[in-house]
């Protein structure tokens, strides 16, 4: 199961009743359905930003409540100039998604991993071959 982060806040936006600024509630609920889903003996990937070490906590603790083992896998541009680029050009398969510009990725706070983890390193990579580091990875 793919559990994507923005969709689920874009749809909370869509309410029109949301403030802009959802905190944590869209990482709470994704973390909800992923317990019942885990619970049911899926495999659950969780698609967010995952940038405070309260968040990662959370996702490990869900998976500790079910019984199941948890894999953490960062995905990062190492090249600044290319990450400038790919924010600048991308668009959004989420209807009414506005996508942060390159002033609001650098604003961004990332808490640095404080825990076992794997780094995708997806700078000068097709999706294709970074696709295959991250499936080795789980393997």
């Amino acid at each position: 199961m793919w559990l994507r982060v923005d969709t689920m806040d874009q749809a909370i936006w869509a309410s029109g009743t949301a403030p802009a600024d959802l905190k944590d509630w869209t990482y709470r609920a994704a973390q909800a359905v992923a317990a019942d889903n885990l619970a049911l003996g899926r495999d659950v990937i969780a698609d967010c930003v995952n940038d405070w070490p309260s968040t990662r906590e959370r996702w490990r603790e869900v998976a500790r409540q079910v019984g199941s083992k948890i894999f953490w896998l960062e995905v990062v541009c190492s090249d600044p100039v290319e990450h400038r680029l790919r924010v600048e050009t991308r668009t959004s398969d989420i209807p009414g998604m506005l996508m942060p510009d390159w002033n609001a990725v650098l604003a961004r706070e990332y808490a640095p991993w404080d825990r076992d983890h794997t780094t995708i390193k997806t700078a000068h990579r097709t999706l294709a071959e970074w696709v295959t580091v991250a499936l080795s990875a789980l393997a």
